[in-house]
């Protein structure tokens, strides 16, 4: 599962996540990818605020430590 599909389930949470999730379903050339260098990337060059790229990569970790189970 890559990371925007991860995400996804999320979209209907009240709070950072949810807000990441909502923004990323928005963004229809969003890679489908399990990288996290090309997700910054992305990010990157459309101008995301740093505040998107923090939640980005809090959120992150918390999608490579679900994917370890």
């Amino acid at each position: 599962m890559n990371f925007k599909e991860w995400l996804m389930h999320f979209k209907n949470v009240d709070r950072p996540i949810g807000d990441l999730a909502k923004e990323i379903e928005r963004d229809k050339d969003f890679p489908d990818t399990t990288s996290k260098e090309k997700i910054l990337e992305h990010l990157e060059s459309h101008n995301a605020m740093d505040a998107i790229i923090d939640i980005f990569e809090y959120v992150y970790a918390f999608y490579k430590e679900d994917k370890k189970l």
